[in-house]
């Protein structure tokens, strides 16, 4: 991976950290993008420097319609072409049906669809020679959890887009698109927004995953991510790879 120039939004904490330490570690160049107020992403490009490696930043909201070509812009003009896009950014906001806003609608779908299908639009003048894209999906895209009409949706909405994208975009430039679902992560915003009800729902999955009676950490689908974003998966596209310990099958 040495040269590669990767791309990971929603970088500044959580699986995006993650992510980006690992490419970077099989020596990728990194831009990570991050949230306006979190301070985080400095930390994160400042490992990766001390490690030897070479990270950027950019701030970027998810709802933001000129945030993708802004991004591809930063990277083209730093490196002068992108081979790793991973669409780690994601919203989530749990709700009963009856409880759902627009808002809260329009919001996921800015956020988790319409965001990376454009950050992967405005790069295709720029992408490399054997490019790889990887989508943050989830196990809610097929389980269907209560509370999460809008979520599953979206990342239901991701993998459709995902498959389309190896078909149409395979052979003319050379490049992969694949997903990876994880389910739940001990990241920080698991532990502090994830609903008491539905922690009790995802514990009793937890305890028959097949991999182990655990949730999964950060590196187990870093170490999934990077093997989609190198050359040993040059013959694996429009899958959904399952990252979430066998609990949901593709």
């Amino acid at each position: 991976m040495l040269d590669k120039i990767a791309i990971v939004t929603g970088g500044s904490r959580g699986i995006g950290v993650a992510v980006a330490k690992e490419l970077a570690k099989r020596g990728a160049k990194i831009l990570l993008t991050y949230n306006a107020g979190e301070s985080s992403a400095r930390s994160v490009v400042r490992e990766i420097e001390e490690a030897g490696g070479e990270a950027i930043m950019v701030q970027a909201e998810g709802t933001d319609r000129n945030a993708p070509s802004q991004i591809v812009e930063v990277a083209v003009n730093r490196w002068g072409h992108i081979d790793i896009i991973v669409n780690n950014a994601g919203y989530g906001e749990n709700a009963l049906l009856q409880d759902l806003t627009h808002e809260s609608w329009d919001a996921m779908m800015d956020i988790n669809v319409r965001f990376p299908v454009f950050l992967l639009k405005a790069a295709l003048p720029h992408l490399g020679k054997a490019p790889r894209i990887v989508n943050i999906s989830s196990v809610a895209a097929r389980s269907g959890p209560p509370m999460m009409t809008a979520y599953a949706s979206s990342k239901a909405a991701l993998e459709g887009a995902t498959r389309v994208f190896a078909r149409e975009l395979g052979q003319r430039y050379n490049l992969t698109a694949n997903c990876v679902n994880p389910g739940p992560v001990a990241t920080d915003m698991w532990l502090r927004d994830t609903a008491p009800e539905l922690l009790a729902g995802w514990e009793k999955l937890q305890a028959g995953t097949p991999a182990g009676d655990r949730i999964a950490t950060t590196d187990d689908i870093a170490q999934i991510v990077a093997f989609l974003a190198s050359e040993c998966s040059r013959w694996s596209t429009g899958s959904v790879v399952n990252a979430n310990g066998g609990a949901v099958y593709s």
